[in-house]
């Protein structure tokens, strides 16, 4: 049985197929296990009956053995993983799969049509032409400087005037009589000086009863003098009231300015004002200083740039109308328009004035008491050795008003 079973692992091992299971009848019936071994071992010997036995037994329930000299052939081609290095395959047509999918959102497709070129995509034309003429447009706002290029007062003096200032209020206005009112207009409202202690070695003289001749010390500290009476009367005078415009104006004659450490200054200013303080630095004032040709408006830095310097010599003038313009413009109260002029040599020029109400810093720079709402005086600062005329009346004018 041993030698049996490893003749037939032989004989299947290594084969394609399968051995195929003996068929009924055929002529493989009769072969038995000892004629086999008698053709394979060349033994004689015959049979018994226990051999017969044996072959019935295993003809019935297993394969018949595969004759030596069976072949087997292999499919025809190469094996299945084995290419030649000749062979030649054909692409299939279309795209790769890949390109076939979807765009994703990191992928983009050029804009339909063609590039754009210089000639679809010109540039931009716009015809100057039509901008108006910006000579006929307002010169835009003076820029407020921190410091003047020549001279300067200490802050302590403008903090002690700022504390002056909160102390004493601008008077509310007054009521002139008819007399007081006519004075006023013709320019007689006297003209004071400072207080002593602020004008040693400085004087003032009465030349008429509208002219006034001023001298100082060169070493005159900064100071300002006043008319006695005021020479606008918010009672009398605003066109809220009048229906009609109202100008303040008068003129300084320029005689002597000493050096550069002495100036003069023109505006004017309510009532009370720090007597050490030149006129435009604090509430209800301007002034156009003569050192530096700047103009100031509630202004204790730098001041903006105005005009020239002023020199011995010139004459000139500042003043105010009060304009009916736009009355009633800013509700049932109104509000009047008031602009600054100045004037050399008697010459008026329009570009030698501004609006009290420009651009400006509202917090830093009020204009309360200029809008014709206050009462207003004439006023001259100085500092340093000076000599000049003040004239308040319109005969003594270089300027002649108009109407």
């Amino acid at each position: 049985m041993g030698l049996f079973r490893s003749l037939k692992g032989k004989v299947d091992v290594g084969t394609d197929d399968p051995p195929k299971p003996t068929q009924i009848g055929s002529s493989h019936d009769g072969w038995s296990v000892r004629d086999e071994k008698r053709r394979m071992f060349g033994g004689g010997g015959g049979g018994g009956g226990s051999g017969d036995s044996f072959q019935h037994s295993q003809s019935s329930s297993s394969h018949a053995p595969t004759p030596q000299h069976d072949q087997y052939n292999a499919p025809p081609g190469p094996p299945p993983c084995h290419r030649m290095a000749n062979d030649q395959y054909v692409p299939p047509e279309g795209p790769p799969p890949s390109h076939g999918r979807r765009l994703t959102q990191t992928e983009f497709q050029p804009p339909p049509g063609p590039p754009p070129t210089q000639a679809s995509n010109p540039p931009p034309y716009h015809d100057w032409t039509v901008i108006p003429d910006t000579s006929l447009l307002p010169p835009p706002p003076a820029i407020t400087e921190e410091f003047s290029p020549t001279n300067n007062a200490s802050w302590d003096s403008a903090a002690r005037a700022l504390d002056w200032c909160e102390q004493n209020l601008v008077f509310t206005p007054s009521i002139p009589s008819s007399r007081i009112h006519v004075d006023s207009q013709a320019g007689r409202t006297g003209f004071d000086p400072p207080p002593a202690q602020l004008w040693r070695g400085s004087s003032v003289r009465q030349l008429s009863p509208v002219s006034y001749r001023v001298k100082t010390s060169k070493s005159q500290q900064d100071a300002i003098l006043l008319s006695t009476l005021p020479i606008y009367f918010a009672a009398a005078d605003n066109p809220l009231q009048t229906q009609r415009e109202k100008t303040i104006y008068f003129e300084i004659r320029v005689i002597n300015i000493a050096n550069e450490n002495s100036g003069i200054a023109i505006g004017f200013s309510a009532k009370p004002y720090p007597p050490w303080r030149l006129p435009g630095w604090h509430r209800a004032s301007l002034g156009i200083h003569g050192d530096d040709g700047r103009r100031f408006v509630n202004d204790s830095g730098g001041g903006r740039d105005f005009v020239t310097a002023f020199r011995p010599g010139e004459t000139l003038g500042v003043g105010m109308t009060f304009s009916t313009d736009e009355l009633r413009a800013s509700g049932p109260e109104g509000r009047v328009k008031t602009r600054v002029f100045f004037t050399r040599g008697g010459a008026k020029n329009q570009a030698d004035g501004w609006e009290i109400d420009e651009e400006r810093d509202a917090d830093l720079d009020p204009i309360e008491g200029l809008m014709g709402e206050g009462d207003l005086y004439a006023a001259v600062g100085v500092f340093g050795g000076l000599e000049f005329e003040v004239n308040l009346g319109k005969e003594t004018w270089l300027w002649t008003p108009q109407g």
